[in-house]
């Protein structure tokens, strides 16, 4: 699925041969896409004869045959939306249908006849039907699913027991992505093991695959992820992360082979067609395309899928390094740009809008627009990072704008004493929940000479009563004493940048602290852009965005450190 910029940036399913360039298969008329659980996931699902997706902004489900213009086979009501699509058999589609008080799965035929199969005061994801027994997960309204939630398995055949069993899972564990595999086991990511790993439950027990000091699965912002697959022969590719590299791995019983060795980043999008392997992947040089991998061919590179995409940066892009610097916390990891001259110079520390993010290893455009201009980059895996494992993922819990901002301190200060950084012109941005670590960086002595903050988290407490009902356990699990950012306790300048239609951060905040700053030294700015978004997905809007931010910059080291 991609945005086609030919019609109003409509997301449209695209199909792509080996050779020949990608065409869509949905008309410019319905967008794909919708907002269950507020992040969406789970639109499409392709079946031998039929293209299930959700459109009509997520209230809606469509059937789109051979032949004919799509039907809307399920309608949705107004607080209604639509996620998680995957193929049962007989030609039924499954679907989880969200609301605001509860979440129901339900089966979906190719007439429109829809039947609830499940129905829960929580949050509901990934049903998953083999022989009339249907696998779900299921967690709390007051946790993430990340941090607890429950594999449950239920008779979904009709006039049976609903009651359904827990297979894996408590307030402790996090399990993620069931699959029916071979042979009818029932397989999932754990990370009862500390690590996100892959898991069998098969005659009552429940075993772990292929364990890795890695996670192979990222947090589950949004639905519709399946970070490994089977292959005929009965091995299984899967992916791995680090945090900051990814890796595609085939496991068959003891053997394990790394695939497509040339990627560095991999989306958690494993599709396996015969004896080939197709992800989303990315370089540092290339942005993410379509890629396969040759299941059955020495260990080597994946290639190209259609021939859009896969051009690399239009000019040298100089390879980052994945560097470490030990504090008094332990190893902390980061990325780092340097500028083109490799000379001391302006370094510019970007926290990445997580906190359950983490920093891949792959092309960023922003990141190349400062190394361009002669900055070096750092971008921190701080703590509360994903990659890492359970422990450090939630070791920010109870100390967002502290920990966060530690981290960052410490590789800038690392930096500067390196050679690497000029110590009077070193900065920080961030956006979105990396914002309010920027802003909190700005109200604490440190190495820092200005902080830029893009659709910035404000007050955590105000935005935690904002947010929808699946973002606020996390919102509440992360408030630590750092509290709002307060203007009087800012001690650098600060760039506010903050789209006027954002529906997930306040504008109204952000201009209302930049007006307060402007009260007490010009050295502070503030942007509102009409109409952006809070990702600023607006082409005009990001140019807007990046020049004022490297002029802010600019005139903090022409004039110096106010």
């Amino acid at each position: 699925m991609q945005s086609d910029p030919n019609h109003g940036g409509v997301r449209r399913i695209m199909r792509s041969s080996s050779t020949g360039p990608g065409r869509a298969v949905t008309s410019p008329q319905v967008s794909v896409g919708g907002q269950l659980h507020a992040y969406g996931g789970g639109t499409f699902v392709v079946g031998p004869d039929t293209v299930w997706f959700v459109g009509d902004d997520g209230r809606s489900v469509f059937g789109l045959g051979a032949d004919g213009p799509p039907v809307r086979v399920a309608v949705g009501g107004r607080d209604v939306q639509f996620g998680e699509l995957a193929l049962a058999a007989d030609s039924l589609l499954l679907a989880v249908r969200g609301g605001e008080a509860a979440d129901e799965i339900v089966s979906v035929s190719r007439s429109g006849d829809v039947r609830v199969l499940v129905r829960s005061s929580g949050f509901l994801a990934a049903p998953r039907l083999e022989g009339g027994v249907l696998a779900y997960l299921e967690w709390n309204r007051d946790e993430m699913p990340w941090d607890g939630s429950r594999l449950l398995l239920a008779d979904a055949r009709p006039g049976r027991s609903s009651l359904a069993t827990v297979v894996a899972g408590s307030p402790t564990e996090s399990v993620v992505q069931p699959l029916w595999g071979p042979g009818g086991s029932l397989y999932f990511m754990s990370d009862r093991t500390g690590w996100l790993n892959l898991h069998r439950f098969r005659d009552g027990v429940v075993e772990a695959i292929a364990q890795v000091d890695a996670d192979c699965a990222p947090a589950p912002w949004e639905g519709g992820y399946q970070s490994y697959g089977f292959t005929s022969s009965g091995g299984i590719v899967l992916t791995t992360s680090d945090g900051i590299r990814s890796e595609l791995l085939l496991v068959d019983g003891t053997v394990r082979r790394r695939l497509a060795s040339n990627l560095t980043s991999i989306k958690p999008y494993v599709a396996i067609s015969g004896e080939t392997a197709a992800v989303i992947g990315s370089t540092p040089s290339r942005p993410p395309s379509v890629w396969a991998a040759d299941l059955t061919s020495a260990p080597g590179g994946a290639r190209p899928v259609g021939g859009e995409g896969h051009q690399p940066a239009p000019w040298a892009v100089l390879p980052p390094s994945v560097e470490t610097v030990t504090s008094e916390h332990g190893a902390l990891r980061y990325l780092l740009h340097r500028s083109h001259d490799r000379q001391p110079g302006p370094l510019l520390v970007r926290a990445h809008p997580g906190p359950t993010d983490d920093v891949p290893l792959r092309l960023d455009w922003t990141t190349q627009f400062f190394v361009s201009h002669g900055f070096s980059v750092a971008e921190v895996l701080y703590r509360g990072s994903t990659g890492q494992g359970r422990a450090f993922r939630q070791s920010l819990h109870g100390h967002w704008g502290d920990y966060d901002v530690e981290d960052c301190a410490t590789v800038a200060e690392h930096l500067v004493k390196a050679g690497v950084a000029t110590a009077d012109a070193v900065f920080i941005s961030g956006a979105s929940a990396g914002g309010y670590t920027a802003l909190q960086a700005a109200c604490r002595p440190g190495p820092f000479s200005g902080a830029t903050a893009t659709s910035a988290i404000i007050d955590p407490a105000r935005w935690e009563r904002s947010v929808p009902p699946f973002q606020r356990p996390h919102a509440a699990v992360l408030a630590g004493p750092a509290g709002a950012v307060r203007p009087e306790r800012v001690k650098i300048p600060v760039l506010l940048i903050h789209g006027s239609a954002d529906t997930i951060t306040s504008a109204e905040d952000a201009m209302r602290l930049a007006d307060q700053l402007a009260g007490s030294s010009s050295a502070h700015q503030r942007l509102l852009l009409e109409g952006g978004d809070h990702y600023l997905s607006d082409p005009v809007s990001r140019e807007q965005s990046l020049q004022a931010e490297i002029a802010f910059y600019r005139r903090i080291m022409h004039r110096g450190p106010s």
